[in-house]
């Protein structure tokens, strides 16, 4: 058996201060499998390519997610949805 591990950063970390952006990134019905999972992981890919499509008309919305985009433009490893 070979133990393997991953590198990942906590999507609460990635969202900090931007609960709106987490909320449409939430609504936007992500490409995840949840459930009773101890960790989600995703790609911080997937994150700015569903969050680059979602759509606002509140400043404050458009103003979290592109916070939360820049973030990942740093990322490179799993982001933990599950926490």
């Amino acid at each position: 058996m070979e133990i393997k591990t991953c590198k990942f950063v906590d999507a609460s970390d990635v969202f900090e201060g931007c609960p709106d952006a987490w909320q449409a990134f939430m609504d936007s019905d992500p490409s995840v499998t949840w459930g009773d999972a101890n960790r989600t992981m995703t790609t911080s890919e997937l994150i700015q390519d569903t969050l680059g499509v979602w759509c606002s008309d509140d400043e404050n919305v458009e103003s979290q997610i592109h916070i939360v985009v820049n973030r990942l433009q740093n990322v490179d490893c799993y982001i933990d949805l599950e926490n």
